[in-house]
């Protein structure tokens, strides 16, 4: 049988694309860890904003502020009363 003649040429073509799946294989990993991270705070941060880690809201005495209370959300996206005073009406143009 003839022997066949390898160039160094494509033993460096053949070493190096053995490598690609190795290396998409960890490339893919990393980039798996990063979008679990990322979705693992996506979820909280959904999970805080519909209600559903947010405490229970109690109703609160009507003479504890004397502007009256506004129903609203805080900055953590649950529904809160906050006590605002309101604004004496303006005085009429003479």
């Amino acid at each position: 049988m003839a022997r066949r003649r390898s160039s160094p040429a494509s033993l460096k073509k053949l070493d190096l694309a053995s490598w690609n799946f190795i290396i998409f294989l960890t490339l893919a990993f990393i980039l798996l860890v990063v979008v679990l991270t990322a979705m693992n705070r996506v979820t909280f941060d959904l999970r805080s904003r519909a209600g559903l880690t947010c405490p229970n809201v109690t109703l609160p005495r009507a003479e504890d502020c004397p502007g009256g209370w506004t129903y609203k959300r805080d900055m953590n996206g649950c529904l809160a009363f906050f006590c605002e005073p309101k604004s004496a009406p303006a005085a009429p143009a003479k």
